[in-house]
């Protein structure tokens, strides 16, 4: 199997643009106190489906079946935070989850499915991950003004490493219609 064959770890996400990260950098730095760095900036992404291990011709059914999908324009509001204990998870989440994004994270479930990928989780949990592996919840002095997310296309990362530490590559970006 040559380099081009190899599984890469991949996830389903739709990315987030310099203003959404701006307006939650500002909230984190002025509102949170967490005992440890949070994710990188660059990464901040609200996760549709985690594929793991993903080989070089399933990737290219994924894509091709994404390609394929009708997915219309949306929008999903993140107005809540959370704190997962058991992985040390800190997170923004919408406290209703858009129909759309809610649609779109089940057709790409299935999508999935038919390249024998199996979803680990039990349910979809739409959040964007801040901070990981803390010990303790962060101190939250003020809530987050909600941020409202616009949504005219989603993207197949790839999650590798470089220089800086976790870096998520696009590998191909679909349009919402």
């Amino acid at each position: 199997m040559g380099p081009s064959e190899q599984a890469r770890r991949l996830f389903f996400a739709l990315g987030l643009s310099a203003e959404d990260k701006q307006h939650i950098n500002h909230w984190l730095s002025r509102h949170v106190s967490l005992s440890k760095a949070p994710t990188q900036r660059r990464n901040w992404h609200l996760t549709l489906m985690f594929l793991g291990q993903v080989e070089h011709t399933q990737a290219q059914q994924l894509i091709d079946g994404a390609r394929k999908l009708v997915v219309p324009h949306f929008s999903t509001t993140l107005d809540e935070y959370d704190y997962w204990p058991h992985n040390g998870i800190f997170h923004l989440r919408p406290s209703a989850p858009a129909p759309g994004l809610l649609n779109l994270a089940g057709e790409l479930k299935t999508l999935a499915r038919q390249q024998q990928i199996v979803d680990q989780h039990a349910r979809y949990r739409p959040h964007v991950t801040l901070a990981r592996n803390l010990k303790k919840p962060p101190t939250v002095d003020s809530p987050i003004t909600p941020l409202q997310l616009e949504i005219d296309h989603f993207t197949l990362y790839h999650s590798t490493r470089d220089d800086q530490g976790l870096v998520y590559l696009p590998l191909a970006e679909f349009a919402c219609r």
